[in-house]
């Protein structure tokens, strides 16, 4: 095993546990690394505003690779060092076929998750699992319609769909791949997330490697969902996580 520089983990079902903590043993470990100069970096769907304070507060880590690639932020600072995100126009045609077809649509964009407050009065009914209900209510920002928020050529991080209807998923994937100016993946079973064309975990990883004087083969990614798969398949060593998909614990170093 050769030198690492950076180790890029995946939060939910990966580093934090079931209630959104980072156990002693990780918290421990991770410092550990931090003193031999390895950098923690969270690699997540998650918008920089939705992350738990479990992981802000960890003084071992200064960056983050957040919406799925879309950002690179020094957590520190504030200081947005990346972006790769869709233009107004062309998240405001996402946002439609998903209003179009009567499921939940969140917008994430600069470092804020948005959605609608009409899917806040029966967040389960529209596909959110009863044990994430009190995050959404503590970390979504809530308009009347999204035309709030897409003003002044704001670029737009990420786009979630939440299907409450499993059927419908497989209608939206094929009509969003016909559109080559975006890229798509997921984090849950029940979750479509629209990103820019040629963004993800990985491709934003290999630009803060060089910006931190390194390359993919000296990071170590961890993950468990189809949105790591890009990370996992640049890293020196990727670690698959036992309890994820399928498809992400194929041709990874290791399974933990």
């Amino acid at each position: 095993m050769g030198r690492i520089d950076i180790i890029a983990t995946d939060l939910d079902g990966t580093l934090l546990t079931d209630d959104k903590r980072i156990s002693d043993v990780n918290k421990k470990a991770m410092r550990e690394a931090a003193e031999r100069g390895i950098h923690i970096v969270p690699a997540t769907g998650r918008a920089l505003h939705t992350m738990p304070e479990s992981v802000l507060e960890m003084d071992c880590i200064q960056y983050a690779v957040t919406s799925n690639g879309a950002a690179i932020v020094d957590i520190k600072s504030g200081e947005t060092l990346y972006k790769n995100q869709m233009s107004m126009n062309i998240a405001s045609q996402m946002i439609q076929y998903g209003l179009e077809m009567g499921i939940m649509v969140e917008l994430f964009a600069e470092g804020k998750a948005y959605t609608l407050n009409k899917y806040m009065h029966d967040l389960e009914n529209f596909g959110v699992n009863p044990r994430f209900i009190r995050w959404y209510e503590d970390t979504r920002n809530l308009v009347d319609d999204f035309s709030q928020v897409l003003i002044n050529d704001i670029t737009v991080e990420n786009i979630n769909f939440i299907f409450n209807n499993m059927d419908l998923i497989v209608e939206m994937r094929e009509l969003i791949s016909t559109r080559p100016e975006v890229a798509l993946t997921n984090s849950l079973a029940n979750n479509i997330e629209i990103g820019a064309k040629n963004s993800g975990k990985g491709i934003a990883l290999e630009v803060l490697a060089e910006m931190l004087g390194s390359d993919m083969s000296r990071v170590m990614c961890l993950g468990d969902n189809e949105n790591d798969i890009d990370m996992l398949e640049r890293a020196g060593i990727s670690i698959g996580m036992g309890n994820g998909q399928e498809s992400v614990k194929k041709n990874v170093t290791y399974v933990a």
